[in-house]
């Protein structure tokens, strides 16, 4: 994943849950409600030299020890506000989809966790 796409992922995940996300680790006390961290893995992409195209999978862990809604609800705003497609500042083309969601154990039951999968596609010039 370039740095141009990189920050965009990062503007748009803090739009949508402003104080709540960080990029592979929180690093500070984490919020009193729930919070948020991500990371990515890029798929391989055959014909990336044709057409300049890459594709990354992320992965969003939310985690909560209050109630499951506060996750729920959070996911839906995932969801709406950060697919999206753009031609970012070092002229790159990127598309954001929401593929899914699931619950993940945690091995504690007062600790609750989600896991939503984004899906990003990169254009660069070749």
């Amino acid at each position: 994943m370039s740095i141009a796409a990189l920050n965009f992922l990062n503007q748009r995940m803090e739009e949508a849950l402003p104080g709540h996300c960080a990029f592979m680790r929180w690093n500070t006390h984490p919020p009193d409600d729930y919070y948020f961290t991500y990371e990515y893995s890029e798929t391989p992409v055959l014909n990336a030299e044709e057409d300049g195209r890459r594709e990354m999978s992320v992965f969003i862990r939310g985690y909560t020890w209050k109630d499951w809604m506060a996750l729920e609800q959070a996911k839906e705003i995932i969801q709406s506000k950060v697919p999206t497609t753009a031609i970012l500042e070092d002229g790159s083309g990127i598309a954001i989809f929401y593929d899914a969601a699931s619950v993940v154990p945690t091995g504690l039951d007062e600790l609750k966790s989600i896991k939503i999968d984004l899906t990003i596609q990169e254009w660069r010039a070749v």
